[in-house]
This record gives structure tokens, sequence and C-alpha cells, in this order.
């Protein structure tokens, strides 16, 4: 049986998504898609970069900040933005200018998006700030805020969509894998030592492997990020 298999925000921890490919047993004709943001925080953006090329992915809030910053200079970018620039050639800016927002995977009557999607509208007709951005609204509203900033009467989007496609998303830290009957969340952010999840379809297994020292700010003493949000915080 062919699987798809979609593996959530690597931001720079490949060790991590070599660990996940080979727990899974990849075979040459499973589909790999990663959900984005492969960049920034973690130890090896470049890696993760060329592993994204040799399968699929789409587009991330992070790499939409790389390409708008790409010609910025060096003093006005954050040191973690500096150092994946510096890490970073032409050719893989030229891969990440042409990664998709949406992949759909109608045989399974679903799509994989970076964060998410606004209740209602066709995949199609989504605003590009939703797909790369959204968490918490109060439809019709469009505004989205993080869940640590969001008014006590807006909900994560989750709680709103209603398909026709069941979303596979990352960007927003989960404590445990979000699963609803129009949406799967799989970032269980590997950077901040909560791990590396993929989803596997068509049984929509998940699978999960631990972070390593180097992607744990918790381990390694690194101060960590701010997580925008936590699955306690999405019903």
């Amino acid at each position: 049986m062919n699987r798809t298999i979609v593996i959530a925000d690597l931001h720079g921890c490949y060790d991590e998504a070599i660990a996940v490919l080979q727990k899974l047993a990849v075979r040459p004709s499973d589909r790999v898609i990663f959900a984005g943001d492969l960049v920034d925080r973690g130890p090896k953006p470049r890696e993760c970069v060329e592993l994204a090329m040799q399968h699929e992915c789409v587009l991330g809030n992070h790499e939409e900040k790389h390409l708008q910053q790409r010609r910025r200079a060096a003093e006005k970018l954050s040191p973690d933005h500096l150092r994946t620039r510096d890490a970073l050639e032409d050719r893989h800016y030229e891969y990440l200018a042409k990664l998709p927002i949406v992949l759909k995977l109608p045989e399974h009557g679903a799509a994989v998006v970076h964060a998410g999607a606004f209740p209602g509208v066709p995949l199609d007709a989504q605003e590009h700030h939703h797909l790369l951005h959204i968490q918490n609204i109060k439809p019709p509203a469009k505004k989205s805020y993080w869940p640590s900033k969001s008014p006590d009467d807006h909900h994560f989007w989750t709680n709103y969509w209603q398909g026709p496609e069941r979303l596979i998303f990352g960007h927003s830290v989960l404590s445990k894998p979000l699963v609803t009957e129009h949406a799967v969340g799989i970032d269980t952010g590997a950077v901040f030592g909560g791990g590396l999840t993929a989803v596997v379809l068509p049984t929509w297994e998940l699978v999960s492997v631990p972070s390593t020292d180097s992607c744990n700010g918790r381990k390694s003493g690194t101060a960590p990020y701010v997580v925008h949000g936590d699955v306690r915080a999405f019903s």
C-alpha cells in the first residue's frame, strides 16, 4: 500500500526528520510532504531544506519571511534569521519561492496547509495570510490572534472549519496532536523538546520521535522561544 506521510514543522531539526523517516521505513513508493517552517531556531536549516527538496513541502511563514527579507541588511535581521540566511544559497531560495501554499490530497479527502484556513472559504480562495498564519479568530471578522494574545471570545480556527477537506497543519505548537473530524494538527514542537510528529495516510496513524539534545532548548539551556499556543487553549 502506498502511503502519504505528512511531517510537522522541522525548524532546523534535521536529525529528528531522519529519525521519523527511518521509524516509518519510508519506501520509494511513499509520498512525503513537509508542513512548512523548515528553517530557523534549530541547528540544521540548510539540511532541512535540502531534505525537503527531495520530497514535497508547503510554504511556511518562516520561509515566507526569508523570501521577503532576503535582501535586507544583516543588521536589521534577528540573529536567528541571519544564521539561517547565511546557511542558504540562491538555489535554496529558488526552491522556497516555488513552494505551494496548499497541497490537496483528494484521494484522502484532505489537504496540507501550514497554519490552517478561514471557515466557509474554499481553499483556492483563501487569503495567503490565513493559510500561513491563522490561529484564533471570531468569524466573520478576518483578524487572527496568537492564542496568548487572543480576546476571550476568539477561538482556534479548527472550531469553525467544516471542510470539505480535512486539513493537516503545523504552525501552532501543541502539547499533543490535535485531531478533529475536519483537522489534524501535528506540530508538537520538535525544536522545543516536544518531539517531531508525522501523520500517515490513509490510516491517519500518528507517529512521533523524541527531540534530540541539539533541538531541545530546555535540555541545551538555550532560552526557549515563545510557544504560540497549547492544545488546552484550542477548545
